[in-house]
């Protein structure tokens, strides 16, 4: 099958190559399908010398649905006799909430003229099928179970918590860190927190002023995600309270290397893994009681790591793979 993936990845001169890279991101479709990128904006701009008939060469597109990539998918569909399944890449609320309405009515448009729609949650179902006639199911995102195993052997593991939320200086994506410091507070371990800008940590530190955090590191994720995934290696526990109904990478790179993640139940991955670590994101006084449990109770560690390891295969690029071809048959 000849695939083509269209997101808002940045320019890359690998771009419309064969993509063969293996990370936790939305272009890892495009390795398992043996298929290329593009940016899709840029593509609509002029920026590759292609026009939309190009795609008439794949077998199936798969439009990362952003506000950028919504006109596009809507050009392939209408410009080019390829099969279109439409991928959204974000939570419900991006597309509800956050998206004008122009553009909502141009992704119900979209939704109906497209072959297959694969969301990220099992609870979004119902809502998007109520928007289009088309086959509507959770996919996923495809995890490198086999490259992570090799990249993090069993390594011993230091007493801290890992934040998985997002602490950005950009306004609508400082979505968790408050109530995650909160947590962090009550455990009496250090934190380690990822981050993008010196702003972000110059934040942390003036909230720390008054939580009872006794240290906390801080990691660029600028580094990019081989080196991320090796350092969550090394943390104890992860947390990642988080009001978003959506897939949530950061729990299956917890998953991957054995390390147990808190979180709410509302990330699709964190209610598969870990069950028992689930709490409803404002719940700081159920989060602390789990974080503390996991550093006495050894065989509560134990349990939990190897439950979300017994379940981990089902986000496997395999798998992922089989759900795809499966939405669209």
């Amino acid at each position: 099958m000849k695939f083509c993936l269209l997101s808002t990845d940045p320019y890359h001169p690998e771009h419309g190559k064969d993509y063969t890279a293996e990370q936790n991101n939305m272009n890892l479709w495009a390795t398992i399908m043996g298929g290329t990128v593009y940016n899709g904006p840029l593509f609509d701009q002029g920026r590759y010398g292609l026009g939309y008939d190009y795609f008439n060469k794949f077998d199936l597109v798969m439009v990362a649905l952003r506000q950028e990539t919504i006109e596009v998918g809507i050009k392939v569909k209408k410009r080019s006799k390829v099969k279109v399944v439409v991928f959204l890449d974000s939570e419900v609320d991006y597309f509800t909430t956050y998206t004008t309405r122009d553009l909502q009515v141009k992704m119900v448009e979209l939704l109906n003229i497209a072959d297959a729609v694969a969301v990220l949650h099992d609870e979004s179902i119902p809502f998007f099928k109520a928007l289009t006639n088309k086959p509507v199911d959770v996919v996923g995102a495809p995890y490198p179970i086999k490259r992570v195993r090799e990249m993090c052997p069993p390594a011993q593991k230091r007493k801290e918590i890992v934040l998985g939320s997002s602490i950005r200086s950009i306004l609508t994506h400082n979505r968790n860190a408050l109530v995650n410091l909160a947590a962090l507070s009550g455990t009496g371990l250090p934190g380690v927190v990822n981050i993008w800008e010196p702003v972000e940590m110059e934040y942390v530190q003036s909230i720390r002023k008054f939580l009872p955090i006794p240290f906390i590191s801080f990691r660029s994720l600028k580094s990019g995600w081989n080196h991320f995934i090796t350092q969550v290696n090394y943390s104890l526990l992860g947390l990642h309270l988080d009001y978003r109904y959506s897939w949530g990478r950061f729990p299956i790179d917890c998953a991957a290397v054995g390390t147990p993640c808190v979180g709410s139940p509302s990330l699709y991955t964190q209610k598969i893994l870990f069950p028992r670590l689930c709490v409803p994101y404002h719940d700081i006084g159920g989060a602390v009681a789990l974080l503390k449990k996991l550093m006495s109770d050894a065989e509560f560690f134990d349990e939990a790591v190897t439950y979300a390891q017994s379940q981990i295969e089902r986000f496997s690029s395999e798998q992922c793979k089989m759900r795809l071809l499966n939405l669209i048959s």
